[in-house]
């Protein structure tokens, strides 16, 4: 990782991640939020929302912006793209209050953050976690939605994934770079793409002092236990019975690896099912020998459906 100067913070030295943008700072909800955009239209641009949470790489944490190396740029070719960082992800700071390691707060945390950049409405696109993060955010402020795009998303998938079956039994330290790779590549069907310059940066992020510190606080005070998980459980039946009431009235892309064995595609096309009963528009993409990171797996694949999609939206005005 290097650092760059972000002129709204004078000489203060800003974190970049390789193969992405400059990073730029902004203040949301009270936290230092790290933020970077690429590519210029006149078009809706396009925000991207990486998956994982709070707390140790066993259960999601660890994972920031740098998710998006090489798919920001290429999508930037095409329409503006903009990605952050997550509250206690990344360079974004922590929430400061014990009850806010939810996921209602990191979706409020993106609420915030699109207000503030008064860019709306958006194309939101979440793989993963996000998937969830960016249908939840959509059903409760569509006014800053255009559209919606999921990918591989088993928390918003209507069943229940793999990932304690998958991904047991990792040989190695879950924090060094060997065990982010082993989990990588079990994410994956083909593995190619899990290269040390990918997951460098993520292995770098663990051990600083910023997300140690919030990894004893989370272990220290159960805050998984007591209030991400529970709040979670809930929010999800919630949403999928907004989303099985019609509620999501924006065009939703459905984006699988046909080879996922973390998420298997029979969520994909359950969730369009159920979108599909109220929402025309709705488009399901299912790219065959590919796991969790079609993205990366098949990027250009990847990059011409997205596309297509968004085209397809913004001509529909």
């Amino acid at each position: 990782m290097t650092t760059a100067t972000d002129p709204a913070a004078g000489t203060e030295a800003v974190p970049r991640y390789p193969a992405l943008a400059e990073g730029r700072w902004m203040d949301v909800m009270g936290l230092r939020t790290w933020w970077t955009e690429s590519g210029e239209t006149d078009g809706a641009p396009l925000v991207l929302v990486y998956g994982g949470n709070f707390g140790p790489p066993t259960f999601g944490g660890g994972n920031c912006a740098m998710v998006w190396a090489d798919t920001f740029e290429g999508l930037a070719r095409s329409t503006r793209v903009i990605t952050y960082d997550r509250p206690g992800n990344g360079f974004t700071e922590p929430p400061v209050e014990d009850d806010d390691y939810t996921m209602e707060f990191v979706i409020d945390h993106l609420i915030a953050f699109l207000e503030q950049l008064g860019c709306g409405p958006v194309h939101l696109l979440g793989h993963s976690r996000g998937g969830f993060i960016v249908a939840r955010m959509a059903l409760l402020r569509q006014d800053l939605v255009r559209s919606v795009t999921i990918v591989t998303s088993g928390t918003l998938g209507p069943g229940v994934g793999m990932n304690a079956v998958a991904l047991a039994g990792n040989p190695y330290e879950p924090t060094s770079l060997e065990g982010m790779t082993w989990v990588h590549q079990g994410y994956s069907h083909k593995t190619e793409h899990v290269t040390e310059e990918w997951m460098r940066p993520f292995v770098d992020l663990l051990h600083e002092e910023q997300y140690q510190t919030m990894l004893e606080r989370i272990e220290s005070n159960r805050l998984l236990e007591r209030f991400f998980i529970p709040e979670l459980q809930r929010d999800k039946r919630e949403t999928l019975r907004w989303l099985e009431e019609g509620r999501l009235q924006r065009p939703v892309h459905i984006v699988w690896g046909l080879s996922d064995r973390t998420v298997p595609v029979r969520l994909g096309y359950d969730l369009y099912d159920m979108l599909a009963r109220h929402e025309a528009r709705v488009t399901l993409s299912v790219v065959d020998k590919s796991g969790h990171f079609p993205y990366r797996e098949h990027p250009e694949w990847f990059r011409g459906v997205v596309e297509s999609f968004l085209e397809e939206v913004d001509s529909d005005v």
